[in-house]
């Protein structure tokens, strides 16, 4: 289709705004929810992902926030990452999903997986399938009685299956690493039109650099306050995401599941910023915040 003078030049305008927007949001304070405006140079649709952190609390849910649970709506499909208490807002945001849902699940502290008690209210039109490390098959147990509606009893079919690390071709590219912390846990890569990594409940450690080498997102975990460790219970501080980030080469870095007992306010959270320079370009989530990418 050939574009008359006045529509290029309406579209021109367009991508100026869509830069202008871009600055604006990046720029605004810090209490903004980040949304990534990606400029299209060419007239052509190209292919989005919208990344929505539903629960950035670790541990447990409170005023800051409902526990982990992201979601990755793709063109081909629709990725949950973990099904924490955010898992429960996904049938609001997302009435009926027609593309196949992938979940993947870290591991299974109940701060990742107490959401699942809500698949009832979900309308996976393509089906629910479940991915994890090793164990994840206890999930056919706990979706079940006493704790739920079992399986058996959901409008949808429902499979699970258990990952090995490394390489695994499902309906996308999924790369797994185990990572560091006090039962096994699994680190994710997905080779969307956009390359996006998830490490989650880990001190630091070689899967995050595997997972996250150049990765245009790269989603880690910020369970400690700046300065803090802990190497009987790992987990990053932000200095430490930031590092790795930075080592990975990973192009943007978004933290999230923020120890509910120590971040015990937004404001806390908004405050890494001011540990210098380096840390004015991270994305720290927020709940029900939203990234274009």
């Amino acid at each position: 289709m050939e574009l008359s003078g006045a529509d290029h030049r309406r579209l021109i305008f367009i991508d100026l705004i869509s830069i202008f927007l871009r600055v604006i949001v990046i720029g605004r304070g810090r209490n903004t929810p980040y949304i990534c405006l990606r400029v299209r140079y060419t007239h052509e649709i190209m292919e989005e992902n919208t990344v929505i952190f539903h629960g950035t609390n670790g541990w447990y849910t409170s005023k800051t926030g409902y526990t982990t649970c992201i979601t990755i709506d793709t063109p081909d499909c629709f990725i949950i990452l973990d099904a924490g208490e955010g898992f429960t807002k996904i049938p609001d945001v997302y009435p009926s999903i027609q593309k196949p849902t992938l979940l993947f699940f870290s591991h299974f502290h109940l701060d990742h997986i107490s959401g699942l008690h809500t698949l009832a209210r979900c309308q996976f039109e393509g089906g629910l399938s479940i991915y994890g490390p090793p164990g994840v098959g206890m999930l056919s147990g706990f979706i079940g009685y006493p704790y739920t509606i079992p399986i058996s009893e959901l409008a949808y079919p429902v499979t699970i299956t258990e990952l090995s690390e490394g390489r695994c071709d499902l309906l996308i590219p999924v790369e797994t690493a185990f990572l560091v912390h006090t039962q096994p846990v699994f680190g994710y890569r997905f080779e969307l039109s956009k390359t996006i990594a998830f490490c989650t409940d880990t001190g630091p450690c070689e899967g995050i650099l595997t997972l996250g080498t150049g990765a245009d997102l790269l989603i880690t975990e910020c369970a400690y306050l700046p300065g803090q460790e802990d190497q009987g219970w790992p987990h990053l501080n932000p200095e430490a995401a930031l590092r790795l980030a930075k080592e990975a080469g990973a192009k943007q870095l978004a933290l999230v599941h923020f120890a509910a007992d120590l971040y015990t306010s937004l404001d806390k959270r908004i405050s890494i910023r001011d540990i210098g320079p380096d840390f004015s370009d991270i994305i720290i989530g927020m709940d029900d915040m939203v990234i274009r990418i």
